[in-house]
């Protein structure tokens, strides 16, 4: 009899152990299981992704956030753009951040080199004088400081470089005041609408007064200067 007793009382021993262990175990999960939900539950409201694995948030990468936010695409100057098409651009990060423009037919990103290369192609920026090469015959404006001016009769001519064979320059025929043209136009900045043509192997403007700017206002594009000017 006192070892059937003995035996009962092990027994109830073992039971109570194995269910001190399930509960602790129960609680444990529950705890865990309670951790993770507040975990996601704040991974959710900052718009971050729950990584189960870590039980921890982390930033939706860039591609994540464009698959996201991109429903309809992009429509600049009555011309629509798909998410597909400004993927290809692989604009995914200029879309989100809303600095994509239009040059041409084409799209991209605001500031960098390839945009404002594109804007001045385009004729929506003023040509630096050593672009203006490769312009030659189009109507456009050029923006450059000038080096040296000169007069010969009524022939003034304001020249990008002292060489002026080896630069850009400006061609004006006139009765001027040769004290006033060089006290108006040995400024810093010289913009000047008009048709590019070669000359002597140079290019050159022929200009009047009224179509040049004298210090244009400068536009900042990302890391680069731009003169947003039109001779339309």
């Amino acid at each position: 009899m006192v070892e059937e007793s003995d035996k009962e009382k092990r027994t109830t021993v073992a039971v109570i152990i194995v269910a001190v262990f399930f509960l602790i175990f129960t609680a444990s999960f529950a705890a865990n299981s309670s951790q993770k939900a507040s975990v996601r539950k704040s991974c959710e409201s900052s718009n971050k992704i729950y990584v189960e694995k870590s039980n921890s948030c982390r930033e939706k990468t860039t591609s994540e956030r464009f698959e996201e936010e991109c429903v309809t695409g992009l429509t600049i100057d009555d011309v629509h753009y798909s998410c597909s098409e400004i993927k290809q651009a692989n604009l995914e990060s200029a879309y989100l951040s809303n600095n994509i423009v239009k040059h041409g037919s084409s799209i991209y990103e605001f500031g960098t080199y390839e945009e404002v290369s594109a804007g001045r192609n385009a004729g929506d920026y003023c040509l630096t004088a050593s672009e203006s090469w490769s312009h030659i015959g189009e109507t456009r404006c050029v923006v450059f400081h000038p080096e040296w001016l000169a007069y010969s009769g009524r022939n003034f001519f304001i020249d990008e470089k002292k060489n002026y064979e080896s630069g850009f320059v400006v061609y004006m025929y006139g009765n001027y005041n040769w004290n006033n043209f060089y006290s108006t136009y040995a400024k810093d900045q010289i913009l000047v609408c008009g048709q590019i043509t070669s000359y002597q192997g140079h290019p050159q403007i022929k200009a009047v007064p009224k179509n040049i700017i004298v210090n244009p206002t400068k536009t900042e594009h990302g890391s680069y200067i731009v003169y947003n000017y039109s001779c339309k």
